[in-house]
């Protein structure tokens, strides 16, 4: 009887071993994905900032148009990310990421007539790069369930243009019109879950950062 407990035992662990290694042995891992809800789509018009509030103060002359009455105009892209994985234990994957957005911006003025007409506009192009951590709480053959954090720099390109008829703010326009910059990037993705086949997954996460508060995209393992 011990003789076959024993025997049994030997053989429930080398099953569990062999679907332990069923599920971790893809050593790489390259995914796709977009992003929405990042900090840069709160800054959106950083180009319009004071220079060309003090541009536009300068263009509206002959009392044609009412500076207290401006708007802005927003846009911005998605996050468009692409990320690479490397196993390094059976719960741990670490790597690269890189992010591009766009966004844009239109900075309107009213005339005496309440008529809105363009008075500038800004667009801003970010591209990210971060380190990667990727923890795996679950991770079976066709589902996964993880978080993952990341840290890096953001590299924003800024431009700038004053439209027909402010002529006035063009002087304005060189300060800014080549503005770069750099700040602190991250990514903090409590919770994402993937699903599919083994080796090729659809994914979605959700968190905070530059990535996106919300991302969905496919990952293929290797």
């Amino acid at each position: 009887m011990k003789k076959i407990q024993f025997m049994s035992l030997m053989a429930l662990m080398l099953l569990v071993s062999n679907t332990t290694m069923a599920q971790i042995d893809s050593k790489s891992e390259i995914s796709f994905s977009v992003g929405a809800g990042t900090p840069n789509e709160r800054g959106i018009g950083e180009a319009l900032g004071e220079g060309f509030a003090k541009a536009i103060a300068s263009a509206i002359t002959g009392g044609l148009y009412d500076p207290n009455t401006t708007k802005r105009d927003d846009s911005s892209s998605l996050a468009f990310n692409l990320q690479y994985l490397y196993r390094v234990s059976p719960k741990i994957k670490v790597g690269g990421a890189v992010t591009y957005q766009h966004t844009s911006a239109t900075l309107l003025v009213a005339d005496n007539n309440g008529t809105y007409h363009d008075a500038a506009k800004a667009k801003n192009d970010y591209f990210t790069v971060m380190p990667v951590a990727k923890f795996m709480w679950i991770e079976k053959n066709h589902i996964g369930l993880y978080s993952k954090a990341a840290a890096g720099i953001c590299i924003a390109s800024n431009s700038a243009k004053a439209c027909s008829g402010f002529g006035a703010a063009e002087k304005y326009v060189d300060e800014i019109k080549s503005d770069k910059g750099t700040r602190f990037a991250y990514q903090v993705s409590a919770i994402g879950f993937e699903a599919g086949s083994k080796n090729i997954r659809g994914f979605v996460e959700l968190g905070y950062g530059f990535q996106g508060f919300a991302q969905a995209g496919v990952s293929v393992k290797f």
